[in-house]
């Protein structure tokens, strides 16, 4: 917002949907909201990623119909607060797996979102200026083979976790739909909303056993 303070001191000042979607509140707590995206309804519980926030997840697994994992891809250089030696985004996707493979979710269809894609490409080209050229696949599906040495750890990080994801499913009923996002990019999030909706009619076809 530094960038536009003068439009948003003006008194006649109205937040676009960028602004919005711009502003950010660490969440502490379990948060419900209620919406529908072309005639779909959702019922969605956003809770906190922090490690002290965990505990209360299992509030939220009854009878849940699918899990939205977020990860910041741009944390691949960073610590976490409370153990600098450790990388966060490494903790992130190990906490990923550890919820895929848990028995009592065996079910449950999971997106997985490395998010913050540009923060992470802007980080890079800081360093690497022939990065500048590189272009990440729209999507971290596993037929996204790296087709050149220089790869964002972060990428790589991601697509093993993806890729052990899918070797750990074997003959469970849940699946893993992966992608690189930017909050900001309200297409893209279109697409998270289209991938629920897929997990929804796949858990009633198996319900009426025809899937």
């Amino acid at each position: 917002f530094l960038d536009k303070a003068e439009e948003v001191g003006r008194p006649d000042y109205e937040p676009s949907e960028q602004d919005i979607l711009r502003c950010r509140v660490l969440t502490s707590g379990i948060f419900e909201t209620k919406f529908s995206v072309d005639k779909v309804q959702f019922h969605m519980f956003d809770v906190g990623g922090q490690r002290e926030e965990r505990r209360k997840w299992i509030q939220c697994f009854n009878d849940v119909t699918a899990i939205i994992f977020v990860t910041a891809s741009s944390s691949y250089n960073t610590g976490v607060a409370r153990d600098p030696t450790q990388n966060r985004l490494k903790e992130s996707l190990e906490l990923f797996q550890s919820i895929w493979t848990n028995r009592y979710l065996r079910t449950i269809s999971q997106d997985l979102l490395a998010e913050k894609i540009m923060a992470g490409k802007s980080r890079l080209e800081d360093y690497f200026l022939d990065y500048k050229d590189y272009c990440l696949p729209t999507e971290g599906c596993e037929q996204s083979r790296f087709r050149r040495r220089r790869s964002a750890s972060s990428k790589v990080l991601y697509q093993r976790s993806v890729l052990e994801s899918e070797r750990k499913r074997c003959a469970s009923q849940h699946y893993c739909y992966p992608h690189f996002t930017c909050a900001v990019d309200t297409e893209n999030i279109r697409r998270v909303f289209k991938d629920c909706r897929d997990i929804i009619q796949r858990m009633h076809l198996r319900q009426y056993e025809l899937l």
